[in-house]
Order: C-alpha cells, then structure tokens, then sequence
C-alpha cells in the first residue's frame, strides 16, 4: 500500500529531461521484471492523459487505433447514453467502465473523452456512461445505482461476469456505493476512484468552514473552491432564496457553473433587489455568509446524503480498490481518502495515494520524479488489476463480433 502524504503545496518543479531520463531509465531496467509490462503501459498512459499530443517511445508504447460507437443501455425504463472505446486488432481485453465526475457534457468533456481514448489505447475495452444527476451537478443515490447498472450492462455486452469500474470525483464517491450493493457487487471486478468523497456531511462542511476533518480529530485547512458552495445552493435553492426566485436562481446558478457568467448576470436581474443582491455576492466570491446556510443543509438533508455517500457502506467490500486523491483538491479535500482507507476492509484495499501530481481529477503537467513514479506505480496496480480480471474470467470475445452489438454512429 502507498499512501504519499502532504508535501508541501508548491511540489518541487523540474525539466521534463530531468523527469523523463530517471524514469525511462527505471522503466528499462523494469524490463528485467515479470510486471513490466504494466509499468510500461501506466507511464505510457499517464503520458498521454497529461498530454493528447505527446510523442516518442513512451507515449506510443504498445499503443492501439481506437474505434469509438455510441450506444444506450436501459435504466428504469429510460434510455442511458454511453459511449464504447474498443482497441482495434485485439481478440481479447478486460472491460472498464469510467464514470465522469460533475459536467455538463458528461461523456462528452473533452478530457474525459482523452482519457477514455487513451485507456483503450492500453488494450481495454472501455465504456463511458452518462450520469445525468451528476451532470446536472447533483449527488444522487439513485445515480450509484445507475453506476452499478452500468457495470451490468457492459459485463453483459461483453458476455463476462465483471468489469472494473474507474469513477471520477463525486461520482466515485456513488461507484463505491454501487460496489458495496450486491445487486451489482457480482458484476463488478474492482473499483478505482479518482477525488471521491467518503461522507457528503463532511465535504458541505468543508465549503462552509474551509475545515477538513481527519480521522483522528486533526484538522486540514484548505480555501475551497468557489465552485462546492454553488452545487450546494443550486440543490437547494429555495433555502437561499425567496420562493418567487428560487427557479430564476437556480437557472442563473447553473449559466454561471457552465461558464456562462454575462447570461447569469443578465437573469439575475429579473430578480427581486434582495436576492439580486444575494446573487452579487455570489458573483463576487463572498460565499462566506452562506457559511450559516450551508451547515444548516447538513441536518435538513441528513438522510439524502448518508445515501449517497460511502460512509457506513463499505464493510460490505469485496472486491479490489485503489484511491486516488490530489493533495491539493479543494474541492473534495484529500482527507477523504483517509475516511476511505480507514473503513475499507484491508484485504480489499489495494492501493491507496494522496499525491501533488493532480489536482481534483486532472493530472498536472510538471511534476517531480517522485510524485510521477508514485502515479505510476498507482496506475501499473490498476492495469495489473484489470489483467488478473480478464485472466480469471477467461474472456475470449471477438471484438469485432461486439462491436456488431453496439449502436449509434462511429467517431
């Protein structure tokens, strides 16, 4: 297990001859060694999700054209949009599900898509699975079952009993919960989560306080993102505003996470002056007086959200898991793994790392020696992880007789 701790929030910064020339030099001797292989792809892999243009021997190593294929699967009745990644030229491969973390695009954010491109490159078969209540920037239990349904569909696509799930910010948070229900836990081989949240109480205190709670009673102090606060008044915006504007403020709230500022401005003035003035201190980033407001969700939506978060579930684990988490998130603090790794069964928890090299879900572009082979050796335990899965349940299906399964339209 490697748990990096807090180093400091200004990591060490070097060339990228200097990162690079160590590292292929431990890749090179590596080959000396049965896992090199999974090394080799997970430096190759990072490389890439770092940078869609990167080139040389690394990034290109043992790397596949993918076909993309748009396809739905059923969830209570509605149609769920997913997206499937299929390397080309292989016979066989282990199946993944990624889940996107909080964006409007969901399975269309341009780094998701990179990433999910990338990762079938390595040899995966991979599926991209729209989350609609996280993409309207709400944390549901019903989007964990979705997640597991997910799993389900794929494995069946794929005619395997399992696939891994990969599941990014908020959303891993739900995929742990998924796996922790045996209605799905049978269809899911391991799970790897990247920023996800142990209890949703502690990360809303977290954007009212600034106050991250570790498991030992120690406190970690982190500014939070502008961006936490807005998801929690957008849920809610009745209890932040007079009833007459909840809907207009919830409309402004949304342009304004989308990017769009100039069109929120615009609705925020059709308000009354009391909410308009409540939305100027939105705009400029005096998020502090909802302090009150926020800590008051806490206990008005206690049972909502002890059902969508992790904390109280994960006893019933059985299957691999390895977390993820920046160091400097501020959006869910990194104390949230310590939560996770406090209560996951020890047999289940193979891996665990806080590291400097991301920051939320994104992997930084200059990071010290240490940090990057940290990430490495992090994503060679998942690539190892996903082989071991494919090796048990002996999967042997034609790719091209799947991607007759599938509908929609090629990218």
């Amino acid at each position: 297990m490697t748990t990096v701790p807090w180093q400091g929030r200004n990591p060490f910064r070097q060339p990228r001859w200097l990162v690079w020339g160590p590292v292929l030099l431990l890749l090179f001797a590596l080959t000396l060694c049965p896992l090199a292989q999974d090394y080799l792809r997970a430096a190759s892999l990072l490389q890439r999700i770092s940078d869609p243009h990167a080139t040389g021997w690394i990034a290109n190593y043992n790397v596949r054209a993918v076909d993309a294929r748009d396809i739905t699967f059923d969830f209570k009745g509605i149609a769920i949009p997913a997206r499937i990644y299929t390397p080309q030229g292989i016979g066989s491969a282990p199946g993944i599900v990624v889940v996107h973390g909080m964006h409007e695009l969901g399975i269309n954010e341009p780094r998701l898509v990179n990433f999910a491109r990338s990762l079938a490159a390595s040899g995966f078969y991979v599926m991209t699975s729209q989350v609609p209540g996280i993409a309207d920037y709400r944390v549901q239990a019903e989007s964990a079952d979705l997640i597991g349904t997910a799993a389900q569909s794929f494995a069946q696509k794929l005619q395997v009993q399992k696939v891994g799930v990969l599941a990014l910010s908020f959303s891993g948070g739900l995929a742990l919960v998924a796996a922790s229900d045996p209605r799905y836990a049978q269809s899911i081989a391991w799970i790897a989560t990247v920023g996800a949240h142990y209890d949703l109480a502690h990360v809303i205190r977290f954007f009212a306080t600034g106050e991250a709670v570790r498991p030992d009673g120690s406190v970690e102090h982190l500014p939070p993102h502008e961006y936490g606060p807005l998801i929690v008044v957008y849920d809610e915006p009745q209890d932040f505003f007079a009833s007459q504007d909840a809907q207009t403020a919830h409309d402004a709230i949304k342009l304004l996470l989308s990017g769009n500022g100039k069109a929120s401005e615009e609705l925020a003035k059709t308000m009354t002056p009391a909410d308009q003035e409540t939305m100027q201190r939105i705009y400029h980033k005096q998020r502090e007086q909802f302090a009150p407001m926020l800590l008051a969700e806490i206990d008005k939506q206690q049972e909502q959200l002890a059902t969508a978060s992790p904390a109280g579930h994960l006893k019933s684990l059985h299957m691999p898991v390895l977390l993820l988490h920046g160091s400097d998130d501020t959006v869910i603090p990194p104390t949230e793994l310590l939560w996770l790794q406090r209560d996951i069964p020890k047999d289940q928890l193979l891996d665990t790392l806080i590291s400097p090299a991301i920051t939320h879900v994104e992997v930084g572009s200059k990071v010290s020696l240490r940090d990057r082979l940290a990430l490495v050796h992090w994503m060679a335990l998942m690539i190892r992880e996903a082989r071991a899965t494919e090796a048990s349940t002996g999967t042997r299906f034609p790719v091209g007789a799947w991607l007759a399964l599938a509908e929609g339209t090629t990218h």
